[in-house]
């Protein structure tokens, strides 16, 4: 090659390596958010890269080399990341690769008017430096073009996909790539066009027919515009389904809550009986006692001892008898799983507290907890309460093993269970109630031990400058 010809095809060249590199770390920045290691993300991003510029760098042509790359990426990205959530891996490649042929149909809108109607008028094509550095001018905004629709695409996808930590089941791969498939069919199909057109008249349509360029970015502008519907119908399903089993949840607790009422208002009405009583128990044990008759006495006593402890020795002695009950069951629970229970929970009083509220706190609270310290060197739960002016805190501590990895989303820890794991729907429901209260969930771990506070607004629900004040200094006490 001589003179200009050497120079324009180092642009082209350059061009085509800055736009791999581009997408090698685009890819890299979009799968980021979804693997559990950094070097999982960067080493596919380089995968792409590495495998893109040797494809572009054989001496033959290789059409869909965009296709094989992402295939390598996929392969990489599956070992590094343990062979997890295959269904939501193939998903992403799929996606990475369409966002890629999406934002090149993009990028080439300016490409094609600056071309068109500058480098390739007759005053440019009469003055060769002036059309090489028009044409470098070109390919310029062309690869920053397309880095700031990378970048926006990428964010977009990330802002929209919520559930990044969530595995994808099978029918839930179908449902999302059926359209994506449907807008790979297009790709090809117009892809053959082109081919067709140039076996037959030697030449490429859009040099023939211009309109086809402009065909062509509307059908990737529509194709984006799929790719985004699919995620955001995908997001409300799961959120549907969610809010589902939540409200599955709340109705058993509900009736778990009913069945313990039930039980609380049979023991109270014994203990009512029993101080009915209790004047008669008086009487005869003052008798005994003034008519010295120990034996009798020490059997009466043991007697009206094992029937007070019957009747109301298994309360919680909270203050209230829905949490009394709850708190008896659980401090039973833990008793059967070896597991230390200590409990300093007092329900406030006269402050217009939903004792099923409560209820839905504690049962969750402390099943996680239970759960936890089960597993745990040195299995133990305590809970305690205090009230501070219009503050009421709810604290509940456990041992735990293991090392708790928060979500980024909502500040819950992530789960390791298919069916939510650690924290799954019972915390959800937690910040639900809190959030009624104008109150907020922290939780805190050191070392072994995990923490779960909640902080609740008593008194009027409505004075907002009072909970806003609370709950920033809530979150400054327990960042």
């Amino acid at each position: 090659m001589k003179g200009f010809e050497l120079y324009w095809e180092v642009i082209r060249c350059l061009s085509n390596v800055i736009e791999i590199i581009m997408e090698g770390y685009f890819f890299y920045r979009f799968l980021r958010p979804f693997l559990e290691k950094r070097y999982t993300a960067l080493w596919t991003g380089f995968a792409y890269f590495g495998s893109m510029l040797l494809l572009w760098l054989v001496p033959w042509e290789v059409k869909y080399l965009d296709l094989y790359g992402t295939a390598v990426a996929f392969v990489v990205m599956y070992l590094l990341d343990h062979k997890r959530n295959l269904a939501q891996k193939i998903f992403l490649s799929v996606t990475g690769n369409l966002l890629f042929w999406v934002e090149f149909g993009f990028a080439l809108i300016p490409w094609n008017v600056i071309f068109t109607f500058v480098l390739m008028t007759k005053y440019m094509q009469e003055r060769e430096w002036l059309l090489f550095f028009g044409y470098v001018f070109t390919s310029i905004v062309h690869c920053v073009l397309q880095g700031v629709l990378l970048h926006f695409m990428v964010k977009l996808m990330h802002r929209v996909y919520v559930r990044k930590e969530e595995d994808v089941t099978k029918k839930e791969l179908g449902l999302l790539l059926l359209p994506l498939l449907t807008v790979f069919v297009g790709r090809f199909i117009l892809a053959f066009a082109v081919d067709i057109y140039l076996l037959d008249t030697g030449q490429y349509i859009w040099n023939v027919h211009g309109e086809f360029k402009w065909l062509k970015i509307l059908y990737q502008i529509i194709s984006f515009s799929a790719v985004l519907l699919t995620v955001v119908v995908y997001q409300k399903i799961r959120d549907a389904q969610q809010r589902e089993k939540e409200d599955a949840i709340l109705t058993e607790q509900e009736r778990r809550l009913e069945m313990h009422i039930r039980e609380v208002e049979g023991l109270y009405s014994d203990l009512r009986g029993l101080r009915h009583d209790m004047g008669n128990h008086v009487v005869v044990l003052e008798n005994l006692f003034f008519n010295r008759e120990e034996e009798e006495l020490k059997q009466y006593f043991k007697k009206l001892k094992e029937e007070f402890l019957l009747t109301g020795g298994g309360l919680g002695g909270s203050g209230n008898p829905v949490t009394d009950i709850i708190l008896a069951e659980k401090k039973r629970q833990a008793q059967v799983a070896g597991i230390d229970f200590e409990s300093g929970f007092h329900y406030p009083q006269d402050v217009g507290l939903n004792a099923f509220d409560v209820s839905v706190i504690l049962n969750n609270a402390l099943d996680n907890a239970l759960e936890a310290a089960e597993i745990a060197g040195v299995p133990y739960v305590k809970i305690r309460s205090w009230r501070r002016k219009k503050v009421f805190m709810i604290e509940v501590e456990n041992s735990f093993s293991g090392i708790l990895k928060f979500d980024g989303q909502g500040g819950m820890p992530q789960s390791t269970k298919q069916d939510g794991g650690w924290h799954g729907f019972g915390l959800a429901n937690i910040r639900r109630v809190a959030q009624k209260y104008c109150g907020d969930v922290d939780i805190i771990q050191e070392k072994e031990c995990v923490r779960l506070n909640v902080m609740l607004i008593l008194g009027d629900l409505e004075d907002s400058a009072v909970s806003s004040q609370q709950k920033i200094a809530f979150s400054q006490q327990n960042s």
